[in-house]
């Protein structure tokens, strides 16, 4: 019998995860019923991993099914079980909107537009320890006091805190979780006594690097580049990223798998003459470092377990199967936060890597035929992929989508590649004392993306708003079927037609 998927095992545990994850998140509507579809999803599980072991030992099936089933079932576990576990002590026994004495260490500082908003770690409401991020609003008169703040100080301030929900009117608050932010405020300078400390070594080695570019590229263009480097919008005025994200170039201002990709480019150019089991493990920890400097950014996550697993397949003779690992990555690292599931950025970065996995190739194929040179093939394959792969989400998230996101990245992208890597080869020498001017090159690459974004969001209509909803989400199961990776030879084409027939039916009855 030939069926028209071969078989991946991290299809079946990526499903299992997500279904976990749901039985989680109809635990947050009723907990009765959120525990009976956890158990039934673990129970089923459990059946089908006993089945295949017993099936396995008296040589009814492959090992790599047994594989299957096993991690289906741990990584489902772990899924469900975190994900109430995380629900349930979001707050503990707080009570939101009462008057408290806070005390908390800064560990970030937000002057986006001019207002400044801090982060504070380590906290204490009412003399108790609380976890999670207290996010800080300080008073518009009170920006002079505000300036003396850095991170590394302790605050101490009676304030009404007011409770971030994670999860309210049918919706996980995804960007709560993953910045782990739990408490807001709003405090005014009187009634704030500051601690001055030091800042740990990861937040001066930022400050020092975020010290370098403005020092050498000016205000506006070192913050791009900091922001390109590590993903922190911190001292990025607002408007500058509305005006990228308008031109579809918003991508390059947070870390993702396509600065992976560089970094792993010049890593590779760099180490070239090293043996790959050697290049691999370093290659891995330079990776590793650059996850922490990025905050633990999902979409950087994704992409360092993705290369990680190239990397080890490529060591040991494997098959790269870019699906896999993207499925790999997407198990392994819900099993450990569940919720980022809900989360824009974790769904916008493995949106992004399945458009390529589906589309990128047969795109690329068709182009060549068509007489195309095969790197602006390549590169129009990869843009449209890409900007198929994330739809769902911006629609879900944003309701908008840019207009002119496809052309913008096909033509821009080999460009942008230069800029980063050019960043990311000065930096070091531009620390040597005296040396900075030679960043002032990485300000003039950097002008023209600027000034042809801003040009593309000032056209009339470049962001197309669209209604939100849920139901875009059905499109990932419409581009699987649409895929080389679906492989009926017969009645491919009627199955996809049917499957979107659905997805717009279940959008004309949310629009209604």
């Amino acid at each position: 019998m030939q069926f028209p998927i071969n078989f991946r095992a991290f299809i079946i545990v990526a499903l299992s995860v997500v279904l976990s994850v749901f039985s989680a998140y109809a635990y947050m509507f009723n907990r009765s019923l959120g525990i009976v579809f956890g158990c039934l999803i673990i129970a089923f599980l459990a059946a089908l991993t006993v089945i295949s072991i017993l099936k396995y030992k008296y040589k009814g099936i492959r090992f790599r099914f047994c594989v299957t089933f096993s991690l289906s079932l741990i990584l489902g576990a772990c899924a469900f079980g975190g994900a109430i576990s995380s629900y349930e002590n979001w707050h503990g026994e707080f009570e939101s909107d009462v008057y408290c004495a806070v005390s908390g260490r800064v560990c970030a500082v937000d002057i986006r537009s001019g207002n400044y908003r801090l982060n504070l770690e380590e906290l204490t409401i009412n003399g108790k320890p609380a976890d999670g991020i207290m996010r800080v609003s300080i008073s518009a008169s009170d920006q002079n006091t505000a300036e003396l703040i850095e991170c590394g100080d302790r605050l101490h301030f009676g304030v009404t805190v007011k409770a971030v929900k994670l999860f309210e009117e049918g919706k996980v608050n995804g960007q709560a979780y993953r910045t782990n932010i739990r408490y807001t405020a709003t405090v005014h300078a009187e009634s704030l006594i500051i601690d001055f400390g030091k800042p740990t070594a990861l937040e001066s080695f930022n400050a020092s690097l975020h010290k370098l570019y403005i020092e050498n590229m000016g205000d506006k263009y070192g913050n791009i580049a900091f922001s390109m480097i590590t993903g922190d919008k911190h001292a990025l005025d607002s408007d500058i990223t509305d005006y990228f994200n308008a031109a579809g170039l918003g991508h390059i201002m947070a870390v993702s798998g396509l600065h992976i990709g560089f970094l792993v480019l010049v890593l590779n150019f760099i180490l070239m003459k090293v043996r790959k089991s050697v290049r691999f493990p370093i290659i891995a920890m330079i990776l590793l470092g650059y996850t922490v400097l990025a905050d633990f950014s999902p979409s950087v996550i994704r992409a360092v377990v993705m290369t990680v697993i190239s990397g080890i397949g490529v060591l040991i003779g494997g098959r790269r199967d870019l699906l896999s690992s993207l499925l790999c990555a997407f198990s392994l690292i819900l099993a450990v936060k569940p919720l980022y599931l809900f989360e824009a950025g974790f769904l916008l970065s493995f949106g992004a890597i399945f458009g390529i996995a589906m589309f990128s190739v047969s795109i690329t194929r068709m182009l060549v035929k068509a007489k195309t040179n095969r790197k602006v093939a390549n590169s129009i394959g990869a843009s449209v992929s890409v900007s198929a792969g994330i739809l769902p989400a911006q629609i879900y998230f944003f309701g908008k989508i840019s207009l002119f996101a496809i052309i913008v990245n096909s033509v821009l992208l080999p460009y942008i590649s230069v800029v980063f890597i050019s960043i990311v080869c000065l930096t070091p020498f531009a620390a040597i004392p005296h040396c900075g001017v030679i960043l002032s090159l990485c300000k003039y690459l950097m002008m023209p993306l600027d000034y042809i974004a801003y040009g593309i969001a000032s056209v009339p209509h470049s962001l197309v708003s669209l209604k939100q909803s849920a139901v875009a989400f059905l499109c990932f199961p419409i581009m699987f079927c649409a895929s080389d990776f679906f492989m009926m030879r017969k009645g491919k084409t009627a199955v996809v037609l049917y499957s979107a027939a659905v997805c717009v039916l279940f959008c004309f009855i949310g629009a209604v």
